[in-house]
């Protein structure tokens, strides 16, 4: 344009969106004067349309950068009158978001000189400057649609988001393997951020869970976590954004990473990071935002909320685990005859179960359920509990009460609530005939179906004041007798397959503890991936 001017050539070029800027302005004053026009960034002095040098060629005054800064200041259309040429027209233009432009061109005189150049310089501004004051108000209201469709974007998203998190929190299982807990709410948290990868950090740096491209290795990621927690942002705020990270000593440190946002997530005495790296846009120049950090945050405070509540899960499993030991106990105590019987119950039920295809929570249920199903017998009579001799008929009614005794006692534990149709219905019978309440065949719950098995056989098989236990070929006899009369047909079938381990249960006598028992038992049958082997307690049980 001129000497003290340069184009777009002589220093590197502009971004695309002010280039894109530049044309369409060109393109809309060329319509309405009918001539061509250049458009400079006005603090740079750019020439950023034509891009083109030929079509940059053709006289016009000189205008230096104060100039420049001057007609963009004053917000209003410079004309100047040139001889022999016409006129030089300058627009002064700023639209949000990019550099204030300068758009330039020479219109030629109609007035053909004299004293009418004058009026017709009058005429030429005011037009020019209703096509600015139009141009101008166009893009305002432009950029206001643009803004109201971006609010309605982002609503969506607040509500496509809140939704998201609702559905996610009703599906989450505390008391589960918490690392599937975690698995599941990177996954839902990646495609909301927009991010290449999101890494869960725990406090301890031991392992990771990480979802979208593997960017970094675990060791790299810990590393990383290691510089950044030093960060004064993180340790205040409890979070930090780092864009355009190539070119920093971070980024030389770890050259995959283009961008990275770290959020601190308090898990009770411990701390953990989610840590979303490169953000992924069509815009080359995307970066992380607070926007992106409102959005990670419910997703940081439910994996706290995961990890603090498991932790108090395991607590109150232990209160749990305490608890029923000391109520076995107690039954075993008031009568020594019968001492272990709880616990051999427990580990025959779960031996049932298993022939039977249950896992999981369902094997928790029948091990609590056999460890606490003759909890009633605390409110038998001493005399009648530890007779030595046949029952009288009113003894026997007494002894009847135990499984209602038991359900009383537990009933306003809301944690065991699921073990109560076990311990009011296991002396109930197949034909009918039992009781407390006279149920017969799918009518009795399964969990009373199972534990009768087991009841029965236990007893039979131990020692009382007045008969010897029986033999276990005797026991098997009898159980196998009465399949469709005293038992369900399909769990003594059960018993049938698993008559080995049951025998060895009988055999291998007392003194495993609860801890013990369970863990032997849940460890080897597909249940070990919810329940760590220095858990007590099964899940599924509170």
């Amino acid at each position: 344009m001129r000497d003290n001017m340069t184009t777009h050539e002589d220093v590197s070029l502009p971004n695309q969106k002010l280039l894109q800027q530049a044309k369409a302005t060109a393109t809309v004053f060329q319509e309405e004067f009918q001539t061509s026009f250049k458009v400079y960034d006005a603090t740079s002095g750019v020439l950023l349309w034509p891009t083109t040098v030929a079509d940059r060629e053709g006289p016009s005054e000189a205008l230096n950068v104060d100039e420049i800064q001057q007609v963009v200041k004053s917000g209003q259309v410079q004309v100047v009158a040139v001889p022999q040429l016409g006129f030089v027209v300058r627009f002064p233009l700023s639209f949000p978001g990019t550099n204030p432009l300068i758009a330039e061109s020479t219109i030629k005189s109609l007035s053909g000189g004299g004293s009418a150049i004058n009026e017709e310089q009058i005429r030429l501004t005011r037009w020019a400057q209703a096509v600015l004051d139009r141009l101008l108000q166009a893009d305002m209201l432009r950029t206001r649609r643009y803004a109201e469709d971006d609010l309605k974007q982002q609503v969506k998203k607040a509500w496509e988001l809140n939704l998201t998190v609702e559905r996610l929190v009703r599906h989450l299982r505390i008391h589960r393997d918490v690392e599937t807990g975690i698995e599941q709410i990177l996954e839902t948290a990646l495609p909301f951020l927009g991010a290449q990868s999101l890494i869960w950090v725990p406090g301890k740096l031991e392992s990771m869970t990480v979802r979208g491209q593997r960017v970094l290795t675990g060791f790299d990621a810990c590393e990383l976590i290691k510089v950044l927690k030093k960060s004064q942002d993180l340790k205040d705020m409890g979070l930090l954004i780092l864009n355009q990270v190539e070119g920093t000593p971070l980024g030389s440190a770890f050259p995959s990473v283009k961008s990275v946002m770290v959020m601190t997530v308090p898990m009770g005495s411990a701390t953990g990071w989610m840590i979303a790296i490169n953000k992924q846009q069509d815009d080359a120049d995307a970066e992380f935002r607070n926007a992106d950090a409102a959005t990670l945050a419910p997703f940081s405070a439910l994996i706290g909320f995961l990890v603090r509540s498991c932790d108090r899960y395991q607590d109150l499993k232990e209160l749990l685990v305490g608890l029923t030991r000391s109520l076995a106990s107690a039954v075993d105590a008031k009568d020594p005859y019968t001492y272990g019987h709880s616990e051999r119950v427990a580990r025959i039920a779960i031996e049932l179960g298993r022939e039977l295809g249950l896992v999981g929570d369902d094997l928790s249920d029948l091990y609590l359920a056999g460890l606490l199903h003759d909890v009633g017998k605390i409110g038998i009579r001493d005399d009648v509990l530890c007779k030595h001799g046949p029952l009288t008929p009113e003894e026997t009614e007494h002894m009847k009460q135990h499984p209602a005794i038991g359900h009383s006692i537990l009933k306003d534990l809301r944690q065991v609530s699921n073990l109560l149709p076990g311990v009011l219905h296991h002396h109930e019978r197949w034909d009918g005939k039992g009781y407390p309440s006279g149920l017969a065949s799918e009518g009795i719950p399964r969990l009373a179906r199972i534990l009768a098995v087991a009841d029965s056989y236990d007893a039979m098989s131990t020692s009382r004041p007045y008969r010897k236990a029986m033999s276990p070929a005797n026991v098997e006899t009898i159980l196998t007798d009465g399949a469709g009369e005293q038992w369900d047909p399909q769990v003594i079938q059960a018993f049938q397959r698993a008559k080995i381990r049951i025998r060895s249960i009988r055999e291998r006598g007392l003194g495993e503890s609860l801890r013990q028992a369970l863990d032997g038992a849940l460890r080897d049958h597909g249940s070990s991936r919810m329940l760590p082997r220095n858990v007590a307690l099964p899940v599924g049980t509170m």
